[in-house]
């Protein structure tokens, strides 16, 4: 947390009140929270923001002149834009960062475990350059098959790797599998004929959880402080013991590679 669903929800609240915006203050105050070989936040300060997107599960800033800031939220981080005047919604201890724009508004920070990070360059190519890789909506089964390919981890643990597919965590790996029929247990190598379906499931999961704001389950919040609405609408993540939504069957839990792991163990074969 928070995943693709969750950093899309929050983007697309960001978006149009950010962009524009010049940029007249910036500090990080715990310099631990910088990604290996960022530059200083300052140095965005009169720079204007061009776009705010997505990538993977990091929200990205691009300013004019050239310049980037990625921020990922790790499991507990929040972002909150501040209008002057407002209450601040998020935790004063677990305040880390804000970007001030001109007009007031502001752009805060707030991490309770601190494991998530901030990047500032001039310019990048950030997939490349960070060793991100595409999500299930830009991947191709071509490229799911490729980086699968002779590999015997289990398909839940590859799905979490940043490198084959980008977006994806805990939750929505669960979720995407139960939709496949796929075990999580099951070699990605395995998989191979079913990427296809793999993708299809990872993007209709993905849709739907975007269309409810994300899943709140403990931290995540919305730029507004708001929660998301997606965890009633899980068929498996958090419902050990439950019955599945299909057959019927309690649904079980099991740590693999080291993540809590939710399956049908007759649905997903």
């Amino acid at each position: 947390m928070p995943e693709l669903p969750e950093v899309e929800t929050i983007v697309r609240g960001l978006r149009d009140p950010l962009l524009g915006k010049r940029v007249v203050g910036a500090r990080l105050r715990r310099k631990t929270l910088y990604r290996r070989g960022s530059l200083p936040l300052r140095r965005l300060i009169a720079r204007t923001v061009v776009s705010v997107d997505r990538v993977g599960k990091n929200a990205v800033l691009r300013f004019e002149p050239t310049a980037v800031l990625l921020i990922n939220l790790g499991m507990t981080g929040q972002l909150e834009l501040w209008e002057a005047g407002a209450q601040s919604m998020g935790n004063p201890k677990h305040f880390h960062a804000r970007v001030r724009f001109a007009g007031g508004t502001e752009l805060r920070y707030f991490d309770a475990r601190r494991f998530g990070h901030f990047y500032v360059a001039e310019a990048c190519d950030l997939e490349q350059d960070l060793n991100i890789g595409p999500d299930p909506f830009i991947a191709t089964p071509t490229h799911l098959r490729r980086v699968l390919y002779g590999r015997t981890a289990p398909i839940k643990s590859l799905l979490l790797d940043q490198r084959v597919l980008s977006g994806i965590g805990n939750i929505y790996a669960d979720e995407t599998l139960f939709l496949a029929r796929i075990d999580p247990r099951t070699d990605g190598g395995e998989v191979l004929p079913n990427a296809r379906r793999v993708l299809s499931s990872a993007r209709t999961i993905l849709n739907r959880a975007i269309d409810h704001g994300g899943s709140t389950l403990r931290d995540y919040r919305k730029h507004d402080g708001s929660k998301g609405g997606f965890q009633v609408h899980h068929a498996v993540y958090g419902r050990e013991g439950e019955g599945c939504i299909r057959c019927g069957r309690a649904i079980h839990k099991i740590m693999l590679g080291g993540r809590g792991t939710h399956f049908c163990p007759r649905c997903q074969k």
